[in-house]
């Protein structure tokens, strides 16, 4: 099988590809990263002579880049993504950017290639908070972003959604909730706490500190995405979070 993988230089692509070149010894996997602030090639530095994996640098919306790229392949993972809340309150336009006008690019460009099946990785947080009392989202649960970034996130699941519906596109949606893990970067919240203990810095505190978060580690998140990949192939959307 040949997996193209969108993001994959960062915090959970990187995991991801690791995990599927290790596990399956004939597998391939082409890898398409814009390389922004959060995607660091260094993260596969010690796989690039693996003959089974490429490494392409370029953006979701340069189609003519993508659709090269998909030639021969069976399979699409997409983690290309702003994905971080504050910048995106700081600056929205390059998660919309990103996140709606290059998913549907890579949309476009996978239609046109025939892939089997697109797998798209979403968030909990187009969710919103969790107001319920038995502390869980469904399917079936309302989207309500409360960020420019899960916003423009529900967007892009719309977008796939939209697709299903009036094209038959295979896709699936996945909805992981907070990950940790290798490779993170230093930004996000875990290892933020864990730097900032290092150096003997203050721990930040969100709001008055009753906030509850719920996580996964990457590896369960890779395993849970693997077991989507070898599904019979169906269209629709999947997507849990449990607290």
């Amino acid at each position: 099988m040949k997996i193209f993988v969108t993001g994959g230089c960062g915090f959970i692509g990187s995991n991801f590809i690791r995990y599927i070149l290790k596990k399956y010894p004939d597998y391939e996997v082409v890898n398409l990263d814009a390389l922004t602030y959060a995607g660091n090639r260094e993260n596969l530095r010690d796989i690039e002579a693996d003959q089974r994996y490429q490494f392409i640098h370029g953006r979701i919306e340069d189609t003519k880049t993508v659709s090269d790229a998909l030639k021969g392949t069976d399979l699409v993972v997409n983690f290309a993504a702003e994905s971080h809340v504050d910048r995106s309150i700081i600056d929205t336009q390059p998660f919309l950017m990103t996140n709606i006008v290059g998913l549907q690019a890579l949309i476009d460009s996978v239609r046109r290639a025939g892939i089997q099946k697109f797998i798209h990785l979403s968030t909990d947080e187009v969710y919103g908070s969790l107001e319920t009392d038995d502390g869980i989202f469904t399917e079936e649960t309302p989207l309500a972003p409360n960020s420019p970034y899960s916003a423009s996130k529900a967007a892009g699941d719309l977008l796939i959604r939209a697709c299903i519906k009036t094209y038959g596109f295979p896709a699936v949606i996945v909805r992981p909730s907070n990950n940790y893990g290798p490779f993170q970067y230093p930004e996000k919240l875990i290892p933020l706490m864990v730097t900032n203990l290092m150096d003997k810095k203050p721990v930040p505190v969100y709001g008055k500190g009753e906030n509850i978060r719920d996580w996964l580690y990457v590896e369960d998140t890779c395993t849970a995405i693997d077991t989507i990949m070898q599904r019979k192939a169906r269209r629709g959307i999947q997507c849990r979070r449990r607290k």
